[in-house]
């Protein structure tokens, strides 16, 4: 039997606490779980592989293939084609670009790569700037809408980002690619993956050059941007238990760009950012396999370093940023009804940051933490999940998060019920808590989630209808007072939507892909912003992406993205009007190894703004060749 115990814990705290009775699982029978063949795989909703069908939380995955027919450029537009998420860019290609899940801040999106954080510590909320990052070499993009803080602790809030590069493959495989297009914007990308004994690799580069735009508008001057980005990836396979994993980052970018603390959008400020990303760690499994162990160390080390000629702008800055962490992830197969899943960690955060040649100021943070899930399958078809976390921070004490869902299908899949309950929180950062700039009596945000999902096919497979209602609500949430100049808490903020979307495949040839979300992201904190709008985050948003393949190879493929209005500014007095854009695209193989490809992007030449006072790309052509082999 199962039960679910509502009890109280740390004063007005629910806690769910979720008890699977030992002797009922003593006499379950042994399911036999059908999957999918197409059943995709997972790593945000538990930290380890799983199915997708055994877990209630919502979850995109965009993979290499989508990568190729959209011929998206970076993650940020990947991103704009999934349901639930908004993405804001100040200016051209490399600018500043926040991607906000559910009408959560940009700061409670937690972003990973090759499963390794990387969010910006050293930035004002220790939000990730999505600007450079291409998807040159990237293999698969994994996002996990709505709060998921069990598994991944701090600003897991909004949702979690998973960015992979390419994975090695079996024998031996090489990729190549070039384009040139507007705005005098050229990329280069390579990458070879193979396995070779008792090796997996994977090893890549990339590079992007553009003249840009005027970030700012009514600016004449072109800001630039230069990106170059390595990767590597390398398995060892001990045995058939025992593995060692090796993976690694690299960027560097040159960012030239218009501040308004300078003198506008002619201004030539330039910054040089360097990010690297490490991962050393062991798999290892025991008990006939039953029993998986995974232990890592990562590195994310970042430094950015700005110049201009203008004295005393704060353009001229030298930040550095560190983060070490050591974790231990477990997973048991109790039998096929029952898994635990367990970890801990420990996690050192540093921060430097320098303005106009003064004196570094210096931040740093601990926190241990520790986490256990209970994941159980007690018939054919239902999956339950519950987990507790536990984070002590050296400077904002501790933090006691709860989440469980569920996911149940009557039909081997073909219809599929989701749930989810989930806790989220987020500590200040380092700037944003602590001297000079922080403000000492900031604290932690919490929020509180819940959404309930339908999937359903339709033709026999061919057509996929489904459907998310979520609701969170966050308090303390942590935003910049143009007033005090510091942070501070919003009392409360809700965020309430729906997400509905389509996938229509009626033949091999046709795939069309359509999806809409309403999201009300508003601020309830008593005051003169009560019942006002949270800043860039439209109401209404709408992708529609369809792509078909001719008999002798042709493939053509449409975008549709349609944003509606938004506001730039808490007291909702600067309205951003919404807009369309249209983008066209073909591919067309020349041999079994290489093809060419095209597109136009803001094929009708909108004129939009996404943030106030900045500028946007208008109607731009691309051309390239790719090969594989």
């Amino acid at each position: 039997m199962t039960t679910f115990v509502w009890t109280s814990c740390e004063g007005d705290k629910i806690i769910i606490i979720f008890r699977y009775a030992a002797a009922a699982l003593a006499v379950l029978p042994t399911p036999v779980f059908a999957q999918a063949a197409d059943d995709d795989i997972v790593v945000t909703a538990s930290g380890f592989e799983q199915p997708r069908s055994e877990t209630g939380q919502a979850i995109e995955i965009v993979g290499r293939a989508r990568l190729e027919q959209l011929q998206s450029a970076t993650i940020a537009q990947v991103l704009q084609t999934v349901p639930g998420v908004s993405v804001a860019t100040r200016g051209g290609l490399g600018g500043q670009t926040s991607a906000f899940i559910r009408g959560g801040s940009s700061a409670q999106t937690l972003v990973l790569i090759d499963g390794v954080r990387i969010n910006d510590l050293t930035s004002p909320n220790g939000a990730f700037d999505f600007g450079a990052l291409m998807t040159g070499n990237i293999g698969r993009v994994e996002i996990l809408r709505g709060p998921n803080s069990v598994i991944w602790g701090s600003q897991a809030i909004g949702g979690v980002v998973n960015i992979q590069s390419i994975a090695p493959v079996d024998g031996f495989e090489g990729r190549l690619g070039a384009e040139f297009g507007g705005y005098d914007t050229k990329r280069l990308n390579a990458n070879i993956a193979g396995t070779k004994g008792v090796f997996e690799g994977s090893v890549g580069g990339a590079f992007v050059k553009s003249a840009g735009i005027s970030a700012l508008a009514g600016g004449t001057e072109r800001d630039g941007y230069a990106n170059a980005t390595g990767n590597a990836r390398l398995k060892v396979n001990i045995s058939d238990s025992f593995t060692l994993d090796f993976r690694s980052y690299y960027n560097r970018a040159k960012v030239e760009y218009d501040s308004e603390f300078g003198v506008g959008a002619n201004g030539l400020p330039v910054s040089r950012n360097r990010q690297f990303v490490g991962y050393v760690g062991a798999q290892f499994d025991m008990l006939d396999g039953r029993f998986h162990n995974r232990i890592a160390y990562t590195r994310t080390d970042l430094r950015r370093i700005g110049t201009d000629p203008i004295v005393f702008s704060f353009n001229n800055f030298n930040v550095r940023g560190a983060i070490d962490r050591m974790e231990y992830h477990t997973a048991f197969d109790l039998n096929e009804a029952l898994t635990l899943v367990a970890g801990l960690e420990y996690e050192r955060t540093f921060a430097s940051t320098s303005f106009e040649g003064a004196a570094p100021d210096i931040a740093r943070n601990d926190v241990v933490s520790g986490f256990g899930q209970i994941i159980v399958r007690p018939v054919n078809g239902l999956t339950l999940t519950a987990g507790v976390r536990h984070d002590a921070y050296s400077d904002y004490g501790g933090q006691t998060t709860l989440g469980g869902n569920l996911t149940f299908t009557p039909n081997e899949g073909r219809t599929m019920f989701r749930a989810t309950y989930a806790e989220g929180f987020r500590a200040p950062t380092l700037t944003e808590g602590q001297p000079p700039y922080g403000n000492l009596q900031l604290k932690p945000e919490t929020a509180r989630n819940f959404d309930l999902g339908v999937e359903q096919q339709f033709l026999e497979g061919k057509a996929q209808l489904f459907a998310t209602y979520f609701n969170r609500r966050s308090n303390n949430l942590i935003a910049f007072s143009p007033v005090s100049f510091q942070s501070e808490n919003i009392d409360k903020v809700t965020a309430k939507g729906l997400e509905i979307g389509l996938d229509l495949n009626p033949s091999s040839q046709l795939d069309i892909r359509a999806s809409y979300t309403l999201v009300d992201a508003i601020n309830r904190t008593g005051g003169d912003t009560f019942g006002n709008r949270q800043a860039l985050r439209p109401q209404n948003s709408f992708s529609l992406t369809a792509d078909w393949q001719t008999a002798f190879g042709l493939s053509l493929g449409s975008s549709l993205l349609i944003i509606g209005d938004s506001f730039d500014d808490a007291a909702n007095n600067v309205r951003l009007d919404g807009y369309a854009l249209v983008g066209l695209r073909a591919s067309m193989p020349l041999n079994a190894a290489l093809d060419v490809y095209a597109r136009v992007e803001n094929m009708l030449d909108a004129q939009y703004t996404v943030v106030s006072g900045y500028n946007s790309f208008g109607r731009h052509a691309t051309i390239g060749v790719r090969a594989k082999f």
